[in-house]
């Protein structure tokens, strides 16, 4: 036992003494050991570190991302989930350098039993040490690592930095991804939120318009205290209008920034406040800033009875003709529009499916004790055939029962909802055209067999063939010829056809 021990305490000395960042990690997350190295580029004491809960999960720490929150875990020093199952794994650790941004050193992830470790706790039967090279990577070395086909790893880190550089605590969800329709999106908020102009923001259902319409607010005032007086349009009675009216009305105008008043759900608001609203704002009887949302578009009545658009296809018309919600009053929407944002759907940007499902896993695991790293490959293809009705909402449910299901460090297609499989399966089913019926060829068709099977029956006897299709034989004749069944020269020696 002396001879294990004095071992023991030779290994914490080696460690203590490596210029290489080290840490262990227990078997429930918790750091139970750190050398100096580590400390160091950390900035923090070493009491400070150990002791401290790791979760795999992208969320800053409280503070706006800051240092300071001694409460908060530090989720930059997780492990891989995988490596917690005992699999020995290298990855990227991110974590905020003294000057606030991201930096990244490679670790290598050695499953560990630490039931003896110098500060583990003795309870203890299995953890992870993880050993992180001796210099930060730069961005080109960074950048090289990346691959073609993002892994769980370039996900985490993705959202990490994206949530470093957002300057609002609102509408990551919504805002988070790469393609095309995303870049145009966040473009929008920030334009919106530079002029301060009335915005209006329209899109589906579940695809996060009221967290947009945060985003907005927040970024261009930078400060929480600011006034934003949320109202719900499809609940609002007369006397919720009026209070919230009234709230924003109440603040100082000579304050630095003005209120936002949120209206969701514009298009649901009874016709008699729409007007009521138009009135107060047409007559400048309060200086908020109104950032309103919307469901669905559908081009204003004249162009929709000139153009017979499907409403479905008016969303963010690429001509620039004007679009107005079908239920919202045309000068309320004058008013509101000075700026208009158009959420595109999940399914037009399925190429951000990956980030948004990574998003959505590590929000499940910040809210459990459950650590899982990724969706495997298999399982985002699956949930790619999905039309997504319900968008994001949907996503995230979706990706929490799949959290919930799963038994591993990764989602796997057995552990999606049936729904998820259904779709898939549809999809698979490849539908069949039906065919096209051209009347005049059909019914050729069917003249052409019946007059040779009349000639058939009759010998060729185009007399009796005639009496036997109930019409004359000149009739017959024309309609040999019509048919390709007889040449003129055919017909003009008949004669000998004739013959009893």
């Amino acid at each position: 036992m002396a001879q294990t021990v004095a071992a023991l305490d030779s290994l914490t000395d080696l460690l203590d003494a490596s210029s290489r960042p080290i840490y262990a990690v227990d078997a429930r997350r918790r750091i139970v050991y750190c050398n100096s190295a580590l400390a160091a580029w950390l900035d923090l004491q070493p009491a400070r570190i150990v002791g401290r809960l790791v979760e795999y999960h992208s969320q800053p720490a409280a503070g706006g991302g800051s240092r300071a929150d001694e409460l908060a875990p530090l989720a930059d020093l997780c492990p891989p989930p995988r490596a917690l199952t005992g699999e020995p794994c290298v990855a990227t650790i991110s974590c905020l350098a003294r000057g606030g941004g991201l930096v990244h050193r490679r670790a290598e992830f050695v499953p560990l039993g630490m039931a003896n470790l110098r500060e583990a706790d003795s309870r203890s039967q299995s953890g992870v040490l993880a050993f992180l090279a001796s210099r930060d990577l730069t961005p080109q070395e960074l950048a090289s690592e990346l691959s073609g086909e993002s892994s769980a790893d370039e996900l985490h880190r993705t959202i990490r930095q994206f949530r470093r550089a957002q300057a609002v605590r609102y509408a990551v969800e919504s805002l988070l991804g790469e393609s095309t329709a995303m870049r145009k999106l966040r473009a929008q908020v920030a334009a919106a939120a530079a002029s301060g102009a009335n915005t209006l923001i329209c899109g589906p259902a579940g695809g996060g318009r009221a967290h947009v319409a945060r985003a907005i607010h927040y970024s261009a005032v930078g400060d929480a205290n600011v006034k934003l007086v949320p109202v719900d349009c499809e609940v609002a009675s007369d006397d919720l209008l009026r209070r919230a009216l009234d709230a924003v009305r109440a603040t100082d105008p000579a304050a630095h920034h003005r209120p936002t008043l949120l209206l969701e759900n514009l298009d649901r608001l009874p016709s008699s406040q729409q007007a009521q609203l138009s009135s107060l704002i047409s007559q400048n009887l309060f200086s908020a800033r109104i950032i309103a949302t919307c469901s669905r578009h559908t081009r204003c009545a004249v162009a929709d009875a000139e153009s017979n658009v499907e409403p479905s296809k008016a969303d963010d018309p690429a001509d620039g003709t004007r679009s107005v919600p079908a239920t919202l009053d045309l000068a309320l929407f004058d008013a509101i529009s000075t700026i208009t944002i158009y959420v595109p759907r999940l399914a037009d940007r399925l190429e951000d499916l990956p980030i948004l499902a990574q998003f959505f896993l590590e929000a499940a695991n910040r809210a459990s004790g459950k650590q899982v790293g990724s969706v495997r490959a298999d399982a985002l293809d699956l949930l790619a055939f999905h039309s997504w009705p319900d968008e994001l909402d949907e996503l995230r449910q979706v990706i929490a029962a799949a959290h919930r299901a799963c038994s591993s460090h990764e989602i796997t297609p057995a552990n999606l909802p049936a729904i998820i499989h259904h779709a898939s399966k549809t999809a698979a089913c490849v539908r069949r055209q039906p065919e096209r019926i051209v009347l005049d060829e059909l019914l050729a068709n069917i003249e052409n067999e019946a007059i040779v099977r009349a000639l058939a029956q009759a010998r060729g006897n185009k007399t009796e063939a005639a009496e036997l299709l109930g019409m004359t034989r000149p009739r017959l004749y024309r309609r040999l010829l019509q048919l390709g069944l007889a040449g003129p020269e055919f017909i003009e020696h008949d004669s000998i056809d004739e013959a009893p």
